[in-house]
């Protein structure tokens, strides 16, 4: 039973060329059991939720988050702020994973860093008071990312599509978050972030398709799907000389761990 921790169902859904029949029917045949449906600013809110409530029989879940690249105004952050309140008091919160994504983008900067701090930290705190996992997203800005985490001690998460060294690793493991790994892992160019892949141990360890973005080889030529995540399992299954079926279970019960 496999899971996919972070997707962007409605990117996908995008192009015209796919179905949502083609996605679960891919789903389906990897064995996929859960993925999340993982939301980057207040405009996708209403899908995301009303996406997971359609498919809860087929194990989908959803985030509420503002992306460090989206805009994150005082109304934004109002509207995150009550639009999760409103669903942790209603049927929905069971489909509710986690508060994300939320972060800090320094390579793309289309926010200025003083709004992605305030973005961050606001989310950060909101995940604490409902006691939610934070979805972290970090690029070119991991140094920052870890300040912040440590000071704000986030009662639980996931860095999700990990792409820092061995160290910052450590510092997030000892923080209690949990590393989730892409298609990324599967580029020979990225030795670092497989030694690093390799070190994680096996209760705090998480995979993700990160779709549409990172399709893992052998399929990187083309749009990335959720039920491309198996190549991520295969992969690190090698990669960290374990059975499938060990890295299948560890993924599993730390997800449903977070799940609580």
């Amino acid at each position: 039973m496999l899971i996919d921790s972070h997707a962007h169902f409605d990117m996908i859904l995008k192009n015209r060329d796919v179905t949502e029949d083609d996605v679960f029917t891919g789903l389906a045949k990897s064995n996929v059991v859960h993925s999340v449906q993982v939301s980057t600013g207040t405009s996708g809110f209403s899908w995301s939720r009303e996406f997971a409530a359609m498919h809860r029989e087929k194990g989908i879940l959803f985030s509420l988050g503002i992306h460090p690249s989206s805009s994150a105004h005082d109304n934004d952050l109002k509207k995150i702020q009550d639009y999760t309140a409103e669903v942790m008091s209603g049927s929905d919160a069971q489909l509710l994973f986690g508060i994300g994504a939320c972060g800090l983008d320094f390579y793309r900067m289309r926010q200025p860093e003083e709004i992605q701090m305030r973005s961050f930290e606001f989310q950060l705190d909101l995940a604490h008071r409902f006691s939610l996992p934070v979805i972290v997203h970090s690029r070119n800005a991991m140094e920052r990312t870890i300040d912040l985490l440590w000071r704000k001690k986030p009662v639980t998460g996931v860095m999700h599509c990990f792409s820092g060294t061995t160290r910052d690793a450590g510092k997030l493991l000892d923080l209690g978050l949990h590393i989730s790994f892409a298609g990324n892992i599967t580029y020979h160019q990225y030795s670092d972030l497989q030694d690093t892949a390799r070190y994680v141990p096996p209760d705090r360890l998480l995979i993700e398709s990160n779709s549409p973005f990172l399709a893992p080889v052998p399929r990187r030529a083309g749009q990335n799907r959720p039920s491309y995540v198996r190549y991520v399992y295969n992969y690190l299954a090698d990669l960290r000389g374990e059975p499938l079926s060990r890295v299948e279970r560890a993924v599993y019960e730390n997800f449903m761990r977070l799940r609580r």
